[in-house]
């Protein structure tokens, strides 16, 4: 029920006329026929996304065929796929195929650790993630360059700073109970495209889930993964699972309307780094799939609030 709710905006936004129909699609290995979770389908035009449950269902009410626009079905160690909306009309089962790739090998004897992008975290005062009356925000993904002096490090740990408001609730005995928001995201470490410079292929072929924190900061041990950086630029991203969990909104003042509307986002907001560049280290992942230069904040702030320790 939940999937359909959030769907039919897509319908309303698509301006779609007539008796709407639900139209069930499972997302599916093409070897196993095993439920996927957590696929991130976006409609690229419209803007919208959603991030699958484990049973891997979606519902996309309307009639398909006359929708004009294009469904995006993406998720770590799988290939993306791309479809028109109206050819999912009579499809009930989507496959996708799982990319087989070996681990980078990178030092075994790293001795000697470095922090970068080594932010006070009490200076943090803005965050990416949140919409506002002057812009939407519209990415699936937020990247933070890094910078190294040589190539074959081992990525050890990265440190994420967020925004979480302190909640005041009473249980249901009726105990005074104080907590912060929790939330569940991914963290995606990617390779430098040769030809764009932009982030390219994932580092690790493993699922790297947060969950169930409840921190304004979160330290990460990557160690376990035995990521290398195979160059000398790499990207730490984050990823939104844009499920019910996640979902928030933000009061926005329309000036067409000429009143507040809530708009919907997805926890957690990430920190901006105190810290300035002369460039810009941040990059946005739209919802067609391209990497964009994140420049909300440009020219005053560069960088995500995100440190990455690594080893050499």
């Amino acid at each position: 029920m939940k999937r359909m709710i959030l769907f039919l905006l897509c319908i309303l936004t698509l301006s779609l006329k007539g008796q709407e129909k639900g139209n069930a699609i499972y997302i599916a290995d093409r070897t196993t026929k095993l439920a996927i979770p957590s696929v991130t389908v976006a409609i690229a035009r419209a803007k919208l996304a959603i991030t699958t449950e484990k049973d891997g269902l979606i519902t996309i009410p309307g009639d398909l065929k006359r929708m004009r626009d294009t469904v995006i079905f993406a998720v770590q160690t799988y290939q993306t796929v791309k479809y028109a909306l109206q050819d999912l009309s009579g499809v009930d089962t989507i496959f996708l195929n799982k990319i087989d790739a070996e681990p980078l090998i990178g030092v075994t004897d790293a001795r000697t650790e470095l922090v970068l992008n080594d932010y006070d975290r009490k200076e943090i005062a803005l965050y990416a993630g949140r919409q506002t009356e002057t812009s939407r925000f519209e990415c699936l993904q937020l990247a933070q360059q890094f910078e190294v002096s040589r190539a074959g490090m081992l990525l050890k740990q990265v440190v994420i700073g967020r925004l979480a408001f302190v909640l005041d609730y009473f249980d249901t005995i009726q105990r005074d109970l104080v907590g912060i928001e929790e939330t569940t995201f991914r963290i995606r470490i990617y390779d430098v495209d040769s030809l764009t410079g932009r982030p390219g292929k994932d580092l690790c072929n493993k699922i790297i889930e947060v969950r169930d924190k409840d921190n304004r900061q979160f330290t990460v041990n990557l160690s376990p993964y035995k990521i290398a950086i195979p160059n000398k630029t790499f990207f730490v991203a984050i990823e939104w699972m844009r499920d019910f969990r996640n979902m928030g909104y933000d009061m926005v003042y329309d000036e067409k309307i000429k009143k507040e509307v809530q708009i919907f986002s997805y926890r957690p907001a990430i920190g901006i780094s105190p810290l300035i560049s002369s460039e810009l280290h941040i990059w946005g992942l739209d919802f067609k799939g391209n990497w964009k230069p994140y420049t909300y904040f440009s020219p005053d702030y560069t960088d995500l609030a995100i440190k990455a320790t690594v080893a050499y």
